[in-house]
């Protein structure tokens, strides 16, 4: 009778562990009633969080954001500069007061036609965000260019579609020299490949990159998320996070340094592809509406240490 005890005490306190090892979902309950909501920025001093929120065909999104006080975290406004194309992917600076993100809205203000997706960024004055500004060649080309992420020294990478790189979407660095951004390069070593890699988050001190990868027969869903580490400025051969991956799209990773914890957006879901006994309306519904049907875009937390190389 001990033994089986102990037995069940031990299984139990494995279960646990196993469960502090999967990713948990963020904020659930203050994104359950929102359509589609992915990417994620969280301010330098930890007091803001930025994140997208899309439509149910992502025909146009708009940043929002929430903020920290005495009784927890506010309800979710959106940006000042937000709400007439489709807005997504907000990174900040390393000291907080620049804000990047794309969009597809026009270059002009008499233009009312949206555009490729460009990087754009907007700056902190008197705690008041400025006017968007496009940020320009030679990072924005008449392709599209995606999920800026920036280094302690202001270094951009980010994701493009270029004629001439390894596949069809690669993950580029823009190097910034004398506060100029330089000509993009393709991030060497094992990072791109001839298929998708795209949503890269650089490490602030640039020691590792998370990014997504559709490489088939590599990953277990429609997009996966893998690591690389920088070893004397050249990137390891990408490995996946197995911790972390679905079935699903796994993508738009994000790293807070200061509280450890590894951000993620993913599609996966509870919703099965056969049923024993029919559905009838009733059940159907009822399943599709439920917490743990998810399926949309939806954000995950993780502690980092859980994900990076011993």
């Amino acid at each position: 009778m001990i033994r089986i005890l102990l037995w069940l005490i031990l299984s139990f306190i494995s279960l646990l562990t196993f469960a502090q090892k999967e990713a948990q979902p963020f904020l659930s309950e203050l994104f359950e009633n929102y359509p589609n909501v992915r990417d994620i920025a969280i301010s330098p001093n930890g007091n803001e969080i930025y994140f997208t929120v899309d439509d149910l065909k992502s025909k146009i999104a708009v940043i929002a954001y929430i903020k920290k006080n005495e009784r927890g975290w506010t309800s979710p406004k959106t940006v000042s500069f937000t709400g007439n194309y489709r807005d997504l992917e907000p990174a900040f600076s390393p000291d907080g007061n620049r804000l990047f993100f794309v969009s597809n809205r026009p270059l002009h203000k008499d233009s009312i036609h949206p555009k490729d997706y460009d990087i754009w960024y907007v700056d902190k004055v008197d705690d008041i965000w400025s006017k968007p500004k496009n940020i320009g060649m030679p990072i924005n080309t008449q392709a599209h260019e995606f999920y800026p992420s920036l280094t302690n020294k202001g270094d951009l990478y980010f994701t493009a579609e270029r004629e001439g790189v390894v596949g069809r979407e690669d993950i580029f660095v823009s190097r910034l020299k004398d506060g100029i951004y330089q000509e993009p390069t393709s991030v060497n070593g094992g990072v791109n490949t001839k298929y998708f890699e795209f949503n890269a988050f650089v490490a602030p001190d640039e020691s590792y990159l998370i990014f997504s990868g559709q490489r088939p027969k590599e990953g277990k869903g429609r997009g996966d998320l893998y690591i690389s580490y920088n070893e004397n400025n050249t990137w390891t051969k990408a490995e996946l996070l197995r911790e972390v991956n679905s079935d699903y799209l796994d993508f738009c990773p994000f790293v807070d340094v200061k509280s450890g914890k590894f951000y993620f957006t993913s599609q996966k879901t509870a919703i099965k592809r056969r049923y024993l006994e029919p559905l009838n309306m009733e059940t159907f519904l009822a399943l599709f509406s439920s917490k743990e049907a998810k399926g949309l875009n939806r954000l995950y937390s993780i502690d980092l240490n859980q994900i990076l190389k011993k």
